[in-house]
């Protein structure tokens, strides 16, 4: 293998599996990129996979002998950002070793046999064509609410489910939940439902930010993305997500606007003397006014007072102050509505701008 590379271009490409290579070292191959080349073709092939996400990245080359060869995917990415050359050569041999040039500079690195990376899923099914704008949104309305927890795989993600002629997008982590509606159609999906899994959202993420726009095809068990430069491969979640329409409240009576910066601002402050570990604060509506506050034994106390139009019976409830945080930063109405039955039961919050957003927290006890 044998090619010539601009640096700029080369590092690009490299940058965009970073984010993909396995850093746990569970195997030695999955630290490495798949470097291919074909003399037929003036373009490599970058290749990176953790076995749940893989990506397929091309960039434009001089290629003057075919072949292929693993490397370290964090080595190769640091020479070349410090390269002081725009000209980069990449050569391997049968040794196993790759070798690369930049101006005076020279590098051998050990690599490993081609034959010992993973083989990546044949796509099957049909590409639809999605607005980068459309689904990036979507996912910064829900994804704050995908949990994190590793033992609860089924909630590591976010679930897409055909809905009539729309398509739903929900996310929970068991304490809070967060649901949106598009009329997104989404050509021959196999399954009804299917589980994006946290990686896979976040790589199409930075995928959706680079690219206007992208082609998407939903098989019975990978998601995969496409671009002229690139093809991310996404293993779906198998797994069983929870029945959301019996968490979302229904007709909650007493049904409360607030103002979405004013509020955000008393939480960043109140929660300044929060517990660290649960960031407990307080919610008191009580006439025309809402009290947030919090105390915590080993710091002191905090309030702050929000004016409302509100003349309803008197609440006293507990929150964790980041979930409240997560949903108003994925909002950007002016007034948000917060939905209420008793102290003890789940707080419904929407939006006045997008009626198809529903986000749910569950009350905690201070």
């Amino acid at each position: 293998m044998k090619f010539k590379i601009n640096k700029t271009e080369f590092l690009e490409a490299l940058s965009t599996t970073q984010g993909v290579v396995e850093k746990k070292n569970v195997m030695p191959i999955l630290a490495n990129i798949l470097i291919e080349t074909h003399t037929n073709k003036s373009l490599i092939k970058l290749s990176a996979t953790d076995l749940e996400v893989a990506v397929h990245v091309y960039a434009p080359a001089l290629v003057e002998e075919e072949g292929s060869i693993t490397v370290s995917a964090k080595s190769l990415h640091d020479i070349i950002r410090e390269a002081a050359s725009e000209e980069i050569q990449i050569s391997s041999g049968d040794n196993d070793r790759v070798q690369i040039s930049a101006n005076q500079s020279e590098y051998k690195v050990l690599g490993l046999p081609a034959k010992e990376f993973p083989s990546l899923p044949e796509i099957k099914g049909d590409f639809t064509k999605i607005s980068s704008s459309d689904l990036l949104e979507i996912f910064d309305r829900v994804g704050f609410a995908m949990s994190t927890d590793e033992t609860r795989y089924h909630l590591n993600g976010v679930l897409i489910e055909k809905s009539g002629d729309e398509t739903a997008f929900v996310a929970t982590d068991g304490h809070r939940l967060a649901f949106t509606k598009r009329s997104l159609q989404i050509k021959n999906m196999q399954q009804d439902k299917v589980i994006l899994p946290r990686k896979g959202v976040n790589e199409l993420k930075k995928l959706m930010h680079s690219e206007k726009g992208f082609e998407l095809c939903v098989s019975d068990r990978h998601i995969f993305a496409k671009t002229e430069k690139q093809t991310l491969y996404i293993r779906l979640i198998d797994g069983n997500f929870p029945d959301y329409n019996r968490v979302i409240p229904q007709g909650n009576p007493l049904q409360i606007d607030l103002p979405r910066e004013e509020l955000v601002g008393a939480l960043k402050r109140v929660s300044l003397l929060a517990n660290d570990r649960s960031k407990g604060v307080a919610f008191y509506f009580c006439n025309n006014s809402l009290s947030v506050s919090s105390s915590n034994p080993e710091l002191g106390e905090a309030r702050e007072d929000i004016d409302l139009d509100y003349k309803g019976q008197t609440l006293n409830i507990g929150f964790n102050a980041k979930y409240f945080l997560d949903v108003l930063s994925a909002m950007n109405d002016e007034k948000i509505t917060v939905a209420f039955k008793d102290e003890l039961s789940p707080c419904l919050i929407t939006s006045q701008k997008d009626p198809e957003f529903k986000s749910v927290i569950m009350p905690m006890r201070m």
